[in-house]
């Protein structure tokens, strides 16, 4: 039986992904606009991550919120099962605690229904949760880098993962670290102390891609968007993210299978589900804004689309379609052993002269 696609297991398609496309820079321009509207409430500025990936987006979001709120300390929070983005992420903190060093940073593994919480729902590995503090000295990036590299070993020991009886990926213990400058720990004192509080309210919530197209509107509400919709502070912002298609590199896809739908349920679909069937008095509390589509594309020089189709275009556009598209491994061989797939994306890229990308933008609001 062919297994489905999922992101977790298609890293090397991931990285290729997000180096040859502009999607993170675009979507983080987007999401400029929101921070513009946010409304800080006491001890800090509250920004959740659902799903941080190589920490591109989040790093981008920040020096947003950088700018518009420079003196206003940072809670800054993230999830993420695999341990190499969660060291990719670490990798980028340097820079943001030199230019924002008022900032806690703190990232975890649980649950889209656990991580603001920071508490594992299963009482049995919440006894085994592993919960690091790691204090930043120095007053220079590099500095901070030497420090960073050192938490490889601990990523190793807390980040492992597990089967579910499901047979998705999931934590083998639940595991929590905090880092903050330990020049600033006073002034931070009061955001450390409140970590561990029933749960954390967020005054803005990313949830770029944060689970597969294919699956059902209740499947996507009530794994992801209901957890972090009662997340929400008042005034605070949901932006969900989420691949649309109806653009050139799904008309590929529709060229070599055409029994293809890969972008089912989108924000009407969700939007639909949650008026039928969230809690009143929580669907009272919330605004739902009108989607937006915002286009990407995929990076390429013009002597390589004007001068004849490079190979190496054509190998990232074909890894970057079926990587969006999330086509199941088995149908992507069986089209690379006939062939044809690259006479489709030459023709597409010529006929747009690049090859681009739609992605939905959603965003929920938690009324004041």
């Amino acid at each position: 039986m062919e297994s489905d696609f999922r992101f977790f297991d298609s890293r090397q398609k991931y990285l290729l992904f997000i180096t040859t496309t502009n999607e993170k820079s675009v979507v983080a321009t987007e999401i400029s606009s929101v921070i513009e509207k946010l409304i800080p409430k006491k001890p800090a500025l509250k920004i959740f991550d659902a799903g941080l990936g190589d920490g591109t987006l989040l790093m981008n979001v920040l020096r947003k919120c950088h700018t518009k709120f420079p003196t206003i300390p940072f809670l800054v929070a993230g999830k993420e099962i695999s341990m190499e983005d969660v060291r990719l992420t670490v990798e980028k903190l340097p820079d943001r605690f030199i230019e924002h060093p008022n900032m806690v940073f703190v990232v975890s593994n649980l649950h889209y229904s656990e991580a603001t919480s920071l508490k594992s729902k299963n009482h049995e590995k919440q006894k085994k949760i592993n919960i690091e503090k790691f204090k930043l000295s120095g007053n220079s990036s590099h500095e901070f880098n030497l420090q960073l590299n050192e938490l490889d070993e601990v990523l190793k020991k807390n980040w492992q993962v597990e089967k579910s009886k499901n047979g998705n990926a999931t934590y083998k213990d639940p595991s929590v670290l905090i880092i903050y400058r330990q020049d600033y720990e006073m002034n931070l004192e009061n955001i450390i102390s409140n970590l561990d509080q029933d749960k954390i309210d967020f005054d803005l919530i990313l949830a770029s891609q944060p689970y597969r197209s294919r699956i059902s509107a209740e499947k996507k509400v009530n794994y992801v968007i209901k957890p972090m919709i009662e997340s929400l502070s008042l005034g605070g912002k949901l932006v969900l993210i989420h691949s649309c298609g109806n653009d050139s590199a799904h008309e590929i896809i529709k060229r070599i299978w055409p029994e293809e739908n890969p972008y089912l349920n989108l924000s009407k679909e969700i939007i639909k589900y949650l008026k039928n069937n969230l809690d009143e008095e929580l669907l009272n509390k919330i605004i739902f804004n009108a989607p937006k589509i915002i286009k990407y594309n995929l990076r390429a020089l013009p002597n390589e689309i004007q001068n004849g189709i490079s190979t190496s275009l054509v190998f990232s556009s074909w890894n970057a379609t079926t990587y969006v598209g999330q086509i199941n491994d088995n149908k992507v061989l069986e089209a690379e052993k006939k062939g044809e797939y690259i006479t489709h994306v030459q023709d597409i890229i010529k006929k747009y002269g690049g090859l681009t990308f739609n992605d939905e933008l959603l965003i929920i609001e938690r009324k004041n």
